[in-house]
């Protein structure tokens, strides 16, 4: 991807959040369809919405040959360009709350579904009090504060070296005893922040260093979140800003996908966090006490 390419792509993806942001407003309390998308989650209205907004601005791109998101079963095929993977409504379950929501996006050069080393740009939207976008491009991550759909500021983005904050996904009760050991004594040491949304705990991460994860867990013994579109996108910004990710065994960057809606367990942080992490589950010798 050219320099100019990645400009123009997020630019579009600036100017399309006053659009999403109004789907939001409109849809907020219209509740779930009658629907479930390829992953089997209950989709919302505002799911469908905002989808269908990022689908043809981002189809109508000459940079963009192939659209995948989380509320599709197929890869949409647009023409010659890179494939786009996205999760077009992160935390969806937080439109009743008003709480945080956001978008995940994924560029590879490589048909889907494809490796994390393909990706050759990603980024998060953040619609929070202010609108922000956070890409990692060309081995930096930069975030741009949004205004009207225009990107008015910039800074650079590095994972914190500090262990401020962290936060797991379902319930003690459900993960394996070496993620419970582990969680234990991650909890004496730091903030507990869990959003429900992935986009808003990543945007902790940046700032305050720690470690987020995504166990399987007995309702979900693949994990909860899918490789192609949430896991890798998020890896790659992570990886690039100075942090690691990793599956517990490894970086998810190097797993060879088996199908576009593949689930993946998941963990983000700082470098010594994962280390810890990934020592306490290759041991497997930990038990609950």
């Amino acid at each position: 991807m050219t320099r100019t390419d990645v400009r123009t792509l997020l630019d579009e993806l600036a100017a399309i959040t006053p659009a999403v942001r109004m789907e939001l407003q409109s849809a907020a309390n219209q509740g779930k369809t009658a629907t479930e998308n390829s992953s089997g989650d209950d989709q919302s209205v505002a799911d469908l919405a905002i989808n269908r907004r990022f689908r043809e601005r981002l189809n109508s791109l000459d940079a963009v040959g192939a659209f995948a998101s989380e509320e599709c079963e197929s890869v949409e095929e647009t023409g010659e360009g890179y494939s786009v993977a996205i999760d077009p409504l992160d935390g969806s379950s937080n439109l009743q709350s008003n709480n945080t929501v956001g978008t995940v996006i994924g560029v590879y050069d490589a048909p889907l579904p494809a490796s994390g080393r393909d990706l050759i740009a990603s980024a998060i939207l953040l619609y929070g009090p202010i609108t922000t976008m956070t890409a990692a491009v060309d081995g930096t991550v930069t975030q741009y504060t949004i205004d009207d759909g225009t990107i008015v500021d910039s800074c650079p983005i590095t994972v914190s070296d500090t262990e401020r904050i962290c936060g797991f996904a379902g319930t003690t009760s459900e993960w394996s005893a070496p993620v419970r050991s582990f969680w234990r004594e991650l909890n004496d040491e730091c903030k507990l922040r869990y959003t429900g949304a992935m986009v808003g705990d990543i945007a902790h991460l940046l700032v305050d260093g720690g470690l987020l994860g995504y166990p399987e867990r007995t309702a979900s013994p693949n994990g909860d979140l899918r490789l192609q579109y949430e896991v890798n996108p998020i890896a790659h910004l992570v990886e690039t800003a100075g942090g690691r990710s990793s599956t517990g065994r490894g970086s998810p960057l190097d797993i060879q996908p088996n199908g576009l809606h593949q689930r993946v367990p998941a963990y983000f942080g700082t470098p010594a966090t994962i280390d810890t992490l990934e020592g306490y589950l290759k041991s497997g010798s930990q038990t609950d006490e």
